[in-house]
């Protein structure tokens, strides 16, 4: 369903996504992403960005659920501007977030 990888050297945090991602998985993924943010942060603060970036990979995704697009505005948030991308989505899921408003806030690509 879901696989981390951090890039030390890039500072980069990449969630690779598969299937659907739907209310459960989403809350899952919601409790294994602040695991990831604590372990490979070095400012323990919730209210401090956090000093890497994080990717969401939908290559292999065919369907995003509205928690999933809140856990995406949510995970923007915990970062810099700028740091925070979705990557190889689907044209129905880009279109989704296009209509919703969150396409260039959420670099969508």
């Amino acid at each position: 369903m879901f696989d981390f990888d951090f890039d030390p050297d890039e500072k980069m945090l990449t969630c690779t996504f598969k299937g659907r991602i739907d209310t459960i998985i989403s809350s899952q993924l919601s409790a294994e992403l602040e695991s990831k943010y604590i372990s490979h942060s070095e400012n323990k603060d919730k209210e401090s960005p956090l000093e890497f970036g994080i990717v969401f990979d939908l290559k292999e995704v065919n369907f995003i659920s509205s928690s999933f697009i809140r856990l995406c505005v949510a995970a923007k948030k915990r970062v810099k501007d700028g740091r925070f991308s979705i990557r190889n989505s689907d044209p129905f899921i880009k279109k989704t977030l296009k209509i919703a408003g969150l396409d260039e806030i959420l670099n969508v690509t």
